[in-house]
Formats: structure tokens, C-alpha cells, sequence
């Protein structure tokens, strides 16, 4: 039987997945994904001729107190070009480094490591300026006031403190805020907790709007949008990448303009449409985005679209920090169902810290199976989270191919939250 050879990106490699060619119904990968040519040139060129605002060195001439606010270690941002060029540019205005804070945006997520921190921004930065974990739980916290969706905005008191507040970010499809990037920095990234459970609650959710690829209408976009325009976030520096992670494209300026413009050119690259198969396959894009299984929620949310009813998403992802989120295993685990779990998290009043993972799990393993390959997670956890576990992708297609009653029609996402793939409705 010929077989295609599709590689998925699984933790730092590649694994090979074997698929027998008369089953194979799709690969879907980004359209017209090209590398920039001199990416740190345009970063500075974008931080001088910005979208709809002033250079960054304008802005930062009346400035004693800047933040710049960077991703966490979960993200594949490169914070570390991004951060040096801001800093140079604040230097430039007059700013010493020593007045300059750098604040991870960490949301619920745990702290950042050191060797995280010198991953993500170099040794050189962490020696020129203070880089502080927030911590949505247990930092000083200010409060601004209620947005329209009712989401009271707690924020990091550093960022209330500064007078010049700066982005990174990378601009990608999102399971629920319609792409990362841009207001995310605001909430949840250095926003506190009863921020984040709001904005993130079950109804909130659960609207049918909170989808990838769509801001307009999405509650929790819209949420986002009010709470950093409340905030006074300044300036934002978000790129665009390949699967690969190269830079396609920098997006500097108002937060809300840079994000729009960089949203519109991947939405072109990367909503797709198919029709929909027995088994998809897919990942979560490879290290950092599969360092756990919370993370990985976001590559079924993917082939959940394009996946039949009672059909099967074969899940690859490394996991190298486990489940990563006690909270969301523990509310998976503790119920016998997804649908309990979707009873439980709608009832009124119930309110926990990562329920809207649990609410994504939930409501895709209501329409399909999932197995999981992965060396970071056992067996017995992915069991009893309600999963089927596999040690390899053969032995994981061999699994779905017995769940199904017919010869299968397999579709693959090999950079799973990369794409938005849709059945065209």
C-alpha cells in the first residue's frame, strides 16, 4: 500500500507520521507563508514609522517610567530582539536602563525560570534592567475599574506605576480570543486573577463567536480591547511567523491598529477549508507551545472543526512539563464525563482557576475521541483525563482505525494552532 510521509513537529524534532495515500484526504498547511528578508531592520524601521502613532522614541521622550511587557515562556515570541530593540530606542530618548522595567506576562501561567528568562531575552538584558515575573495571584494589584462586560480590571502595579507602557507579542490564530498578540499583553498577561476568571468565564466561552479568527463580535476580544484601552497601553511590537517560527512580518504601533493590520494579512494565510475526515491529525506546533498538556488543548480546539462526530484527533505533543496545570487536571479528572464537566463548570456561581481549558477539553471530547502521543505524560493521567494515550503516531492511527467502521478518511494539521480549518460551514 503507498503510504505519504508527513512530518509533525514534536517538542526540539520531528516525528514521522506513515499514512496510507487512499486514506488520505488532506494536508493543511499556511498559504503564502514567506520569510522577511532582514527581519531586525524592519523591527527598527517599525519601531520609527509606526501604525497609527508616534516613533517609540517620541513617545518615550516624555517617559520617566517605561515597562515593556514580554511573553512568557509558553510563547514563541522573540522577545529578545524585540526587548533590545525597545531598549536601545528608550536609550536613544534619554531613558537610562536603570528606570526601565521589564514585566513578564505570565497571566495565571507559573513564573518564568531563570533559564527560561535567559532563553527568552538573553543574559545581556537581564543584567541591563530589572525583569520581574507578574504574578496574578499574589503581585500588587490596581484596581481601574469594570469594563462593559462586567470584567473588574485588577492590573500589575508596576504597569499602573509606569508612564510608558510597551508590547511584544506574535500574532497567531487563538482557540477562543481569535488571535494572540496585540490587548493579550493587558488581559490576561499582567491583569489578576478575578480579571482573567471573568473574561474567561464559562458564558463567555462558551459564546459562539469565541472562536479563531474572529474579533468582531467575539466577547472575550472585545473584553480584551476595553480593559488595555482602560489600562493605557501605548505602544505594541508584534510580529507574524512561519510554522517554522521565522519572521513574515512586524506589526508596530497602537495596539489595536498593529494587531487589526497583522490579524488581517495571517487571516488570509491561514483560515482553510475542507471537508471534514474520520481521523485528523495534528500537533501544537512543536517546543515551547507542547511543553504540556494545557497548552495542547489548543491542537484539539483546532481539528475539532473539521473532525466527524464520533470521529478521532490524534494529538502529538512532547508535553515536557506534563499537564502543567494542577487546577485543570484536576477538574477533568474528578468528573466521570465530559458532559459532567460542562454541567459543572455552567452551573451558576462555579468558578475555578483554568475551567475554560477544562470547558475546551469537555466540549471536544463531547464530539470526538482524542489519543495523545506523548513521552511527558503517562498513560493512567491521559486516562483518567478522559483520553486515549499511544506511544507513537503508527500506533496511535492504529488505535483510531479501530474506532472507526469503515475505511477512514484522515486529514493532517501538522502545525496545528497555526491554522483555522473550517468545513466552509
Amino acid at each position: 500500500m503507498e503510504t505519504r510521509t508527513v512530518n509533525l513537529p514534536y517538542g526540539e524534532k520531528y516525528l514521522k507520521a506513515e499514512i496510507p495515500e487512499k486514506y488520505l484526504k488532506a494536508v493543511l498547511v499556511p498559504k503564502n507563508s514567506k520569510p522577511m528578508h532582514n527581519p531586525m531592520l524592519k523591527l527598527q524601521e517599525a519601531l520609527e514609522t509606526p501604525i497609527n502613532t508616534e516613533s517609540l522614541e517620541s513617545l518615550a521622550r516624555d517617559s520617566r517610567k517605561p515597562c515593556i511587557i514580554v511573553s512568557d515562556s509558553t510563547r514563541p515570541t522573540p522577545s529578545g530582539p524585540i526587548t533590545e530593540a525597545a531598549l536601545n530606542t528608550l536609550n536613544h530618548a534619554g531613558i537610562e536602563d536603570d528606570d526601565i522595567k521589564v514585566l513578564v506576562a505570565t497571566g495565571l501561567h507559573r513564573p518564568c525560570t531563570e533559564n527560561e528568562l535567559e532563553e527568552m531575552l538573553g543574559q545581556d538584558i537581564l543584567s541591563r534592567v530589572m525583569v520581574v515575573n507578574h504574578f496574578a495571584k499574589e503581585s500588587d494589584l490596581t484596581y481601574i475599574g469594570d469594563t462593559s462586560f462586567g470584567t473588574p480590571v485588577w492590573i500589575n502595579s508596576i504597569i499602573h506605576d509606569s508612564d510608558l507602557l510597551i508590547g511584544d507579542g506574535y500574532i497567531e490564530p487563538h482557540f477562543f480570543a481569535g488571535y494572540t498578540g496585540g490587548g493579550k499583553n493587558i488581559l490576561p498577561g499582567v491583569a489578576g486573577a478575578e480579571s482573567i476568571m471573568h473574561n474567561h468565564g464559562a458564558n463567555m466561552i462558551g459564546h459562539p463567536k469565541s472562536r479563531a479568527g474572529v474579533l468582531d463580535g467575539n466577547p472575550i476580544y472585545m473584553d480584551i480591547l476595553e480593559a488595555s484601552i482602560m489600562v493605557g497601553f501605548d505602544f505594541s511590537i508584534n510580529v507574524t511567523m512561519t510554522p517554522k517560527r521565522e519572521i513574515t512580518g512586524i506589526f508596530a504601533g497602537d495596539f489595536k491598529d498593529a494587531h487589526r493590520k497583522g490579524a488581517e494579512l495571517i487571516d488570509k494565510q491561514v483560515k482553510l477549508e475542507t471537508e471534514p475526515s474520520d481521523i485528523v491529525i495534528t500537533t501544537n506546533s512543536g517546543y515551547p507551545l507542547d511543553r504540556d498538556l494545557y497548552q495542547t488543548v489548543k491542537a484539539m480546539a483546532t481539528a475539532e472543526p473539521v473532525t466527524r462526530e464520533n470521529g478521532v484527533i490524534i494529538v502529538a505533543s512532547e508535553c515536557r512539563d506534563g499537564v502543567g496545570h494542577p487546577e485543570f487536571m484536576k477538574l477533568v479528572v474528578e468528573h466521570k464525563s465530559p458532559s459532567e464537566i460542562l454541567e459543572t463548570i455552567y452551573t451558576p456561581g462555579f468558578s475555578e482557576v483554568d475551567q475554560w481549558e477544562a470547558q475546551i477539553l469537555a466540549r471536544v471530547l463531547t464530539k470526538c475521541h482524542v489519543i495523545l502521543v506523548s513521552d511527558g505524560v503517562d498513560h493512567s493521567t491521559v486516562s483518567s483525563m478522559h483520553m486515549d494515550h499511544a506511544s507513537s503516531i503508527s500506533n496511535a492511527l492504529e488505535k483510531a482505525m479501530k474506532m472507526i467502521s469503515r475505511d477512514p478518511e484522515i486529514s493532517i494539521i501538522p502545525y496545528g494552532p497555526s491554522i483555522i480549518a473550517t468545513t466552509g460551514g
